[in-house]
């Protein structure tokens, strides 16, 4: 039988795992899946396409749980987030090989989907995107996803325990922004300070119990 694109992408993602990101090929993960080279390239594509397929794997688990879960925007970013990042555990040894390479090319790949993805997660989890305003919510919810990872990528605990009290602290941090006003060192974001002070913005402000102001909720889809 054919291996699936998910079969596929994992196949390339036990060869990073095994061999590292740099010495994977296209052989070595098509010998995992069964099939000859030109077949995986032609179905999937080579390291950096299985990249943007996890990716998007991993963004589309993060959807679910935030779309999943009910109550503030604050819980269903929490809880989407941290399904990413049990995504993310189910290939660890993979990620962190692909993290570790400091691949321009893979900063650029996972950079470049990122701000998609991040926009759909917040709209996932009921935030006004919409405007200046919007657009700063969405530099700190990628600010925070980042510093999350990291968090992740140190955390060696099979339950996460430290992601998720690191993921608590930095939304806890947001939501208090959000509702006094941004400060200087919010979420330790180099060069926020002075886009902030460049922005013609009232403080900002949202209710008590959201990370980031309310909308009605997740869009229909």
């Amino acid at each position: 039988m054919t291996p699936d694109p998910a079969s596929l992408r994992d196949a390339w993602l036990a060869e990073i795992a095994d061999r590292g990101w740099r010495r994977a090929t296209g052989d070595g993960a098509a010998e995992r899946a069964g099939i000859e080279p030109g077949e995986l390239t032609r179905r999937l594509g080579d390291r950096l396409d299985a990249v943007a397929a996890f990716q998007a794997h991993v963004a589309e688990s993060a959807l679910a749980g935030a779309r999943g879960t009910e109550g503030s925007v604050r819980d269903r970013l929490f809880d989407g987030l941290m399904q990413g990042f049990d995504a993310l555990q189910d290939r660890r040894a993979a990620a962190l090989a692909i993290w570790a390479s400091r691949d321009p090319a893979v900063l650029m790949l996972i950079g470049g989907n990122g701000a998609f993805h991040v926009r759909r997660l917040a709209q996932a989890a009921g935030i006004d995107v919409g405007g200046v305003r919007g657009r700063l919510r969405l530099a700190v919810l990628a600010g925070l996803c980042v510093q999350a990872f990291r968090a992740w990528a140190k955390d060696e605990s099979p339950d996460m325990a430290a992601t998720m009290a690191e993921l608590d602290r930095l939304l806890e941090r947001a939501e208090t922004a959000e509702r006094n006003g941004p400060s200087p060192d919010l979420l330790g974001l180099p060069g926020l300070t002075s886009l902030l002070n460049r922005l013609p913005l009232p403080r900002l402000r949202g209710s008590g119990d959201q990370a980031l102001p309310p909308s009605p909720g997740p869009p229909a889809e």
